[in-house]
Parts: structure tokens; sequence; C-alpha cells
């Protein structure tokens, strides 16, 4: 049964009835230029979702590429309702064509209309600071701004600070889509933007389950499935009793409605070149895991490199093992003794399933995107030079836990340990999944659980579950919606992408201004150029300078410095001159520092955000 989602006016899942109507009528679009807005600005999207994925051609239903959240990509040209978007920041179709292509649904993307983005401050990510707010309207906004009431002009979007702290720091900022200015109580001058916001969600939203789902969303939410990818060397069988019997004196321990909710199955993974590298065994009650790992003890064998392939094991159990079709939560636990190979080897699956090269951020990465945490163990004392940086880098990168081995314990103690936190990570999702299961209510004759409950894990469990189910209500906001908020220096600032090409020009322009002994027909004749080479395009004479950096740049000065044409120049007196060069040199001088300081994330990346306090 085809499962949809209403984003904001996007469709973020395509209906299986769309892709057939489309794939009987495949079109594509060429161009000799990149596409821009009407300002002459290179026009760029950004994905409504973060299931939104570009074709090969258009309605051709095979996908290249899945866009990434809140990153900008460019408009090659548009067709049909279709876009052909390229990731790079491209002026020429060529160099677009380098990067990667595909085509979008024009209802599955947001416009990004300017250069400008909110990035977040260093404080914003020490966790102990008030969440980013924000309306859904113009008005509604000023009138908070103008009353400071916010029970009358309540905002419609809380960010979620915990999702905030999960994203890279940087190059993830919320686009701008226009800015204006208002007034707080009257008095202070403050910025305001339209931004797009990652995961607005308002109260009305809810995830409306079909007609005899309800007992398997509540079985998917409140169950768990953990699977132990365990070391089964020669010099595990110790580690692997003690770990049997800590489990088996958790079945007196935790509460009948736990056991009946948790299933554990193994992964057992030896060198490479043993003779059974891997071994899978189905998930299983608490008890008859137990049992299960207790009888596989004896069978421990083989061993003696100094590494072992911890990580492909931690790709096989993710990718590669069967897990329940109801799993419920995942959790996927690493257990190691000795040392741990740095990258996926690919020995693990002889039908080559598992790239090898992937390092321990690479493999958790997966795992993060699919909601997986990591429980890595270390089984012994000896640690080889890898070993803690893998297992610790699994459960940091994941949201897991790290149980490491301390000096004075012996294997009783670190099983004990491993069970404890196993035992409270598995309470603790069941009993985050039962407060939603008491969420729901009904919706118009059918159960629904609030959207602001569940999250995109938790969603993907009801999808894998088989429960069909529809977002509501039609056009509030799912993952990503626009939203009015006030700046907040303390948690954001204005920020723009500049290309070092760029950066460069601008620092060369006001360098020029700045010269106060030239004839005016070869300052003319300099500023021209360089503003034809930011622009890519002839500069019209009748433009303000800013007029023309502004609508290349997309983006809003903060003063009147560059507000005049060359003309103007003309007319200043020597002193007047003097004093305007000086200004313009001291903003050339900040331009260049921050190119300095930036110099290698310009040769490594192209393009870099940039705080708007740096521009004049």
């Amino acid at each position: 049964m085809t499962q949809w989602v209403k984003n904001a006016g996007i469709g973020a899942f395509c209906a299986v009835a769309l892709m057939e109507f489309f794939a009987s009528s495949v079109f594509a679009c060429t161009a000799d230029t990149m596409a821009r807005t009407p300002e002459g600005f290179v026009r760029k999207v950004v994905a409504g979702s973060d299931k939104i994925m570009a074709q090969a051609e258009a309605g051709s239903g095979e996908t290249v590429f899945t866009l990434e959240l809140m990153k900008p990509y460019y408009v090659i040209c548009e067709e049909n309702g279709y876009v052909r978007v390229t990731d790079l920041s491209a002026l020429s179709v060529t160099e677009a064509e380098t990067g990667l292509t595909g085509y979008i649904q024009k209802e599955q993307i947001y416009e990004w209309p300017t250069a400008e983005g909110l990035a977040f401050s260093d404080l914003a990510f020490l966790g102990d600071r008030p969440e980013i707010i924000a309306w859904d309207s113009r008005e509604t906004l000023l009138s908070y701004m103008q009353s400071g009431d916010d029970a009358a002009n309540p905002p419609t979007f809380r960010e979620n600070i915990d999702a905030t702290m999960k994203r890279e720091k940087s190059s993830r900022p919320y686009p701008v889509l226009a800015s204006g200015d208002g007034k707080i109580l009257g008095r202070t001058e403050r910025r305001f933007f339209d931004v797009l916001l990652p995961a607005a969600i308002k109260k009305s939203d809810a995830v409306v389950l079909k007609d005899g789902d309800l007992a398997a969303a509540k079985n998917a939410l409140t169950t768990a499935t953990i699977v132990i990818a365990f070391d089964a060397t020669g010099s595990m069988e110790g580690f692997a009793r003690a770990v049997a019997t800590s489990l088996s004196d958790a079945i007196d321990t935790l509460p009948q409605s736990t056991l009946d909710s948790l299933r554990i199955g193994f992964v057992f993974y030896r060198d490479l070149g043993d003779a059974v590298p891997v071994l899978a065994v189905p998930a299983v009650p608490l008890k008859d895991a137990s049992a299960e790992l207790e009888k596989q003890s004896v069978t421990m064998s083989g061993g003696g490199d100094d590494a072992e392939p911890v990580l492909d094991a931690v790709q096989y159990t993710a990718q590669l093992y069967d897990w329940p079709a109801d799993s419920g939560k995942k959790i996927i636990v690493a257990v190691l003794n000795g040392d741990a190979h740095p990258a996926t080897t690919g020995a693990l699956d002889p039908q080559g399933r598992i790239a090898v090269g992937i390092d321990a951020v690479g493999v958790s990465r997966d795992l993060f995107e699919q909601g997986i945490p990591v429980i890595s163990v270390q089984a012994g004392p000896t640690a080889g030079p890898h070993l803690t940086e893998i297992l610790g880098a699994l459960a940091r990168e994941t949201s897991g836990t790290f149980v490491p081995w301390e000096d004075g314990v012996d294997e009783a103690t670190i099983a004990a340990a491993f069970s404890t936190v196993l035992q409270d990570s598995v309470q603790k999702e069941i009993d985050a999944g039962m407060k939603v299961v008491d969420t729901v209510y009904d919706f118009e004759g059918s159960p629904a659980i609030p959207l602001e409950v569940i999250d995109g894990e938790k969603l993907e469990r009801l999808r894998e579950a088989g429960v069909a189910f529809n977002i509501a209500k039609g056009d509030d906001g799912v993952l990503v919606q626009p939203g009015y908020m006030i700046e907040t220096p303390d948690l954001l600032e204005p920020s723009f992408q500049i290309s070092k090409e760029t950066l460069l020009g601008l620092i060369n322009i006001m360098s020029v201004l700045a010269v106060t002994g030239v004839d005016p027909e070869s300052l003319h004749r300099s500023v021209a150029e360089s503003l034809s080479a930011i622009a890519g395009e002839e500069v019209d004479p009748n433009e303000t300078i800013a007029q023309t950096l502004s609508r290349q740049l997309g983006v809003k000065f903060r003063s009147g410095l560059m507000e005049f044409n060359l003309e103007y120049l003309d007319a200043l007196t020597p002193s007047e001159r003097a004093s305007f060069g000086k200004r313009l040199q001291d903003a050339a001088a900040g331009l260049d520092a921050f190119l300095n300081a930036n110099m290698a994330a310009f040769d490594a990346e192209g393009a870099v955000w940039m705080p708007v306090s740096f521009l004049p």
C-alpha cells in the first residue's frame, strides 16, 4: 500500500501512480547557460525533505542521488514541472555537468533566492541555551516584536536542540529567503529573516494510521532488537560465557513487559582467512539469546591476527543481517578484544556488498542516519593501537555508549557493566516508545499520533513494520518549511557562501577604489573590469556598485558604503576622497584577513560561508 507524506506542500515521497504516469513520458531539458533569477542571480534550490531523490531523466524513476537536507543545488534548466540541478556552484553548464546532476519535481523543492544563510555561532553548540523560535507569518512576527506578547502571537516553530547539536556546525545554515527590519517593543532596531527551517512541526500535524495498523504501530514503537557483533576468536570464550551469565541474570531483574519486547541476535565474526569468517544467528528472546551465546562460546576458535575486522562486522550487521520485519528500535553492539582494522576490508562478504576502505566515522555516519546507536565493548585488557579509537568513534558518532576495559577488573565485571548499559538503553527506548503510544488519539475516526512526539527514526520503524499511514494535515510542515525569525546574535549570525575568486574580486574592487591618485578614466576602467569579473557579465552603468554586487552575491550589504556609481567619486573633494578611501581600505583589510584565515577551506572546498559582518 502506497504511503504518502505531505510536506509543506512538498511531496516528500512520490506516489507509485505518479511515477508510473511520468515513466511513459521521459524528457530532458537542455541549456547553454545556467538558469538565473530575474535579478540575475544564479538560481538555487533546497530539498523539501531528506527523502527527495534526483532522477537520471525527468520522470524516469531512475535515482542518481538523494538531495542532502539544507544543502544548495543549482538549476541548469527547467521544463514541464521538473528542474535539472547540479551540486556544484558553477557559472557554466559545462562546469556544472562535472558534478552530480539530476531532475527533480518543482513541487519537491524550495527556491533559495539569496546566497545568505543563518549560521550557528559557537554558543549555539554549547547546548545550554534557549531554543530558536520562529513564526509562520511576517505579520505575526512583527506583532510580537511590537508587543512582546508571545501568548497573543505564539511561535509556530520551536527548535529541537538535540537535532541542532548533531548538525554540521558551518555547512548547513538556515537558508534565508528574504529579510527585513523591525523594532523590538518599538525601540530597538532588529533584523528579521524569512528562512527555511528543518523539522518545523505544528501541533496540528499528526501521523494518521490506516485501519487495522494500530497494533502493528504500537509493536514497532515499543519493541527493540539488539544484534551483537561478537569477536568469536579463541581468546573470547571466557568473555562470552561471562556475558551469557549476565544476560541470564537480567531475566530476573527486568520487567516482564521489557522481556516480551526485547530480542537479541548475533553476528559472530573472526579473523580474515578463518574457515568460518562470519556466522549470523537470528534474533530471539533474551532467555534464548543467553543460551545461544553460551553454546557458541565453546566453538570460539581461530584468531592470532593483530587486528579484527570489527568495522566489517558492524557494516554486515547493519546492511546484511536479516533483521526481523518488525524490528522496532535497532541497536548494534560491537564486542572486540585485541585490536581493530582501521577501515573495512570486505573480507566478511565474498559478494562484495561491503565497500572496502570505509573508516569508523564513515561507518558511523551511515548508522547515525539510520538512527542505529552502537554500544561498543572492549572485551579484554589488550588494546592495540586502533582498538579504543575505533570503538570510541563508533559509540560517539552514533550517540551510543563505549564500555572500556578498566585496570583491576575481570571479564565478569566488564560483562556486568555491558549488561547494565544494554538494559538501560533498551529500557530507555521502550519507555520512550510507550510515551509515544500514550499520545494516540482519534483523528476523524482513525488512530493518530502527534507528529511532534515522533521523530524520523520512529517513522522509519513504522515503515519497516509495514504500517500504512498519512501525515496530516495538508499544508503543515514535516521536514522543511518557511518561517520568520528574529536575528539573535548570540545564537545565529547571517552568513553567505562566497568563492575564493569572488572574495578576491571584492578585495580588488575596494583596493582600487581606495587609491586616491589615479586618473578617473583608469579608475573607471579598473573597477568596471573587476565588477564584470564578479558578475559574469557587463555591468549596468546606471546601477550602484552595491546593487551590482548584491544582485550577483545575493546578499544585503550592511551599510551604504558601496551605494554609489563611479561618477559619485569624481565629485568628491580631495579630503572627502581621502576619508572615503580610508574606509574602503579598512573594509578590504577585513576581507583580506578572512581570506587568509580560511585559505585552507577555500582551497579544499572552493567556497566557504562568510559572516555578513565582514561586508561593508
